[in-house]
């Protein structure tokens, strides 16, 4: 074979390559990991909470959309801070995909999300694009502000009010199941930015816990998390009983854990933030029913 055709058929195959890459790109690009953690934990309380089968999907696919498109909207957003501060763990600095193919494929889930909300019931619909549009709203301008933790309040206090609104008679989800929800968001927030917080200032982008720096944000983290925990034990209807407390101390070993350990690795604050997370998640699962109100 000539060189001439040899160097045809490397580039033929660089050609056949570019879509497997982009599509592998765009899954790295779309935060996989939070986004199937959350369309997981929706569709639990939507089944637990009385949704029945026929709707389960179509809530999934909703709210599946919605974490598409505001992960590939931050990496679209966030692509040039990433490659000034040499993020090889992002897929656009690494060249496996384009900026605009995300940024096109963030304004494509959305389109999706929108009727697919809707979908799941109008009152439902709305506030679940409301909790998707605070999360557009953080990549485009609120996380370089002193509201940086808004959209977490209202993204994940949203969740309980989602699962409630969607069902037969459309009741309201208890107040504690939301604020608890906001809380997590909160924490979710603090925990999530820490790790990044030198290259964030570097890079210009100054919200909430950037301003606050991170010894004070080691310190503030295990409070909202704390707080969801107390009213996810106290505040459902009846005992709270032995599994409940336990609950409860668990998120406090949790959150000791983090505050003593995290001058080590802001690593460590974070996955015990995640950990106390997942015992509040399972804490709110675990009540049911009881996050809906009939008023």
């Amino acid at each position: 074979m000539t060189d001439s055709g040899t160097a045809r058929d490397s580039a033929l195959g660089r050609e056949r390559r570019r879509p497997s890459r982009a599509v592998a790109g765009l899954a790295l690009a779309c935060h996989p990991g939070p986004a199937v953690a959350v369309t997981a934990l929706v569709t639990a309380l939507a089944a637990i909470g009385g949704r029945g089968a026929a709707g389960l999907p179509v809530v999934t696919a909703a709210v599946l959309t919605g974490q598409l498109s505001v992960g590939w909207c931050n990496d679209a957003v966030d692509a040039p801070r990433d490659a000034a501060t040499g993020r090889m763990d992002k897929p656009i600095v690494t060249g496996r995909v384009g900026a605009g193919t995300v940024r096109a494929a963030a304004f494509a889930a959305l389109a999706l999300c929108v009727p697919l909300s809707l979908a799941c019931g109008v009152v439902a619909g709305l506030v679940h694009l409301a909790a998707v549009g605070a999360a557009w709203a953080y990549n485009l301008r609120l996380k370089s502000t002193l509201l940086s933790w808004l959209p977490y309040a209202v993204g994940f206090g949203a969740v309980p009010a989602f699962v409630a609104t969607g069902l037969p008679g459309r009741p309201w989800p208890a107040w504690w199941a939301v604020l608890a929800g906001a809380l997590l968001g909160c924490g979710a927030h603090l925990g999530n930015v820490l790790p990044d917080i030198a290259g964030d200032m570097a890079t210009g982008v100054r919200g909430w816990p950037q301003r606050l720096g991170p010894r004070r944000v080691r310190i503030l983290l295990p409070l909202p998390l704390l707080a969801a925990s107390v009213l996810l034990v106290l505040a459902p209807p009846g005992p709270a009983g032995p599994v409940r407390w336990a609950a409860l101390g668990v998120v406090c070993l949790c959150t000791a854990a983090g505050a003593l350990l995290g001058g080590r690795s802001p690593r460590v604050p974070f996955a015990a933030a995640v950990a106390a997370a997942a015992v509040d998640v399972a804490l709110l699962a675990a009540t049911g029913t009881g996050v809906l109100t009939t008023s």
